[in-house]
């Protein structure tokens, strides 16, 4: 575990998580830090990680799938094993996949009636992107953040809601993260929010299954 990307906790998102989570998948979790503290902190009962690095999980993962999740049929190995799941984690992870559509509609088929879908997607509209575009026609990518080179899909809160939404599920909490940076932070204030949606680095979604039992 010498990567602490790939061991991050990612505590803003334990309120989205709904307290009586039973069984919980984390999506691309890296090593499983946030849904193995989530277990540590009993808002779940068991939880599942996948990821490429999986194999090297936290010791509280109660079972791991290191493979690509553009597989389809390595997707759907883990919710026939493992589903269906009260609660699924995708943070930062959609992003980064050819055909993310794809994949939250194979989730929505694992997910428990009235179940959830955590995710966490990066608004390609920040200022940080749409600046340096706009201004100096520059588009540079990094090896992290809104500009990741592994990014394959961008998307604005509209698009993010639209692929949560994309197989039936309810978007029901949509939560901007803002900038941390105090300029950004002024700027929003004394336009009274009229630009908000450009110093949000992204969305947190809560997507509910609604599907009858």
């Amino acid at each position: 575990m010498s990567d602490p990307y790939y061991g991050l906790v990612r505590k803003e998102i334990f309120s989205f998580v709904p307290a009586d989570t039973k069984k919980l998948l984390d999506i691309g979790g890296g090593y499983g830090g946030t849904s193995s503290e989530i277990k540590r902190i009993g808002r779940a009962e068991y939880v599942v990680l996948t990821d490429l690095v999986a194999d090297n999980h936290d010791p509280d993962i109660d079972n791991a799938f290191a493979g690509n999740l553009d597989d389809p049929a390595f997707l759907q190995q883990i919710i026939d094993e493992e589903g269906p799941f009260d609660t699924v984690l995708c943070l930062d992870v959609l992003e980064h996949l050819r055909e993310p559509w794809d994949v939250v509609a194979a989730l929505h088929k694992g997910l428990s009636p009235g179940g959830v879908i955590v995710a966490s997607i990066p608004n390609m509209r920040h200022i940080n992107l749409v600046g340096p575009l706009v201004l100096k026609g520059k588009f540079e990518l990094r090896d992290r953040g809104i500009r990741d080179r592994t990014h394959l899909r961008w998307f604005t809160r509209e698009s993010a809601i639209g692929l949560m939404e994309c197989s039936g599920l309810k978007a029901e909490k949509v939560v901007g993260k803002r900038s941390v940076a105090r300029w950004h932070k002024w700027t929003n204030l004394f336009t009274f929010g009229i630009f908000r949606a450009f110093f949000e680095k992204q969305y947190l979604i809560v997507a509910r299954n609604t599907d009858a039992k």
